[in-house]
């Protein structure tokens, strides 16, 4: 019950979460202003680059490969079409989805959802992933699902974490996953009998 209470605690005063913290949401309103309808045709390659390194990409070089046009459509279709919810974020995470950009995964496309609306959508990567099976409530069968579907089950399993923790949006959820992961693999290992 300790551990779960802690885990489910924000310590502020982390350093390495600080960083985190400045890296990934400190442009939120900025970002959230070029993610608007009406601007969106106007986003920038230097734009585009920001959005994909602050929700964590590593690959620079294969999202460079995306026309700044075709990006424009991928994030207008994401945030803006009246398609559900799932069947964008398919077309947009899955390996075969019509709007996949190169370099990109569930990663960037749950942090665009996240930026456009905090309090709603929330980001899916590992160390989502790592928080919810800490905390025993991660989904089950969503290995087989469509990526869509898979994004919603995360999505309610994230939201009993909101619940449980207190914290306001899902920028502090996905702030609370990443300090779950730094403190997990910070834990020295347990070393065997032989």
């Amino acid at each position: 019950m300790q551990e779960l209470r802690q885990l489910f605690t924000l310590n502020q005063d982390d350093q390495r979460l600080q960083a985190y913290r400045r890296k990934k949401w400190l442009r939120s309103a900025e970002f959230y202003g070029w993610l608007q309808q009406d601007t969106l045709t106007t986003l920038t390659v230097d734009q585009a680059l920001a959005l994909y390194r602050a929700s964590g990409g590593r690959d620079t070089a294969q999202f460079k490969t995306n026309p700044i046009e075709e990006v424009r459509d991928g994030l207008d279709f994401l945030l803006y079409d009246n398609i559900k919810l799932e069947g964008r974020f398919d077309e947009c995470a899955a390996p075969d989805g019509a709007y996949r950009l190169a370099g990109t995964g569930k990663e960037f496309t749950s942090y665009l959802l996240c930026l456009s609306n905090p309090g709603l959508f929330a980001v899916w990567n590992t160390n989502a992933e790592r928080l919810l099976k800490r905390a025993g409530l991660q989904p089950v069968n969503t290995k087989h699902s469509p990526m869509g579907i898979r994004y919603l089950d995360m999505l309610e399993a994230l939201n009993k974490v909101r619940a449980r923790s207190g914290l306001g949006d899902f920028r502090q959820i996905d702030e609370l996953a990443y300090q779950a992961s730094q403190k997990n693999s910070a834990k020295p290992s347990k070393k065997t009998s032989e």
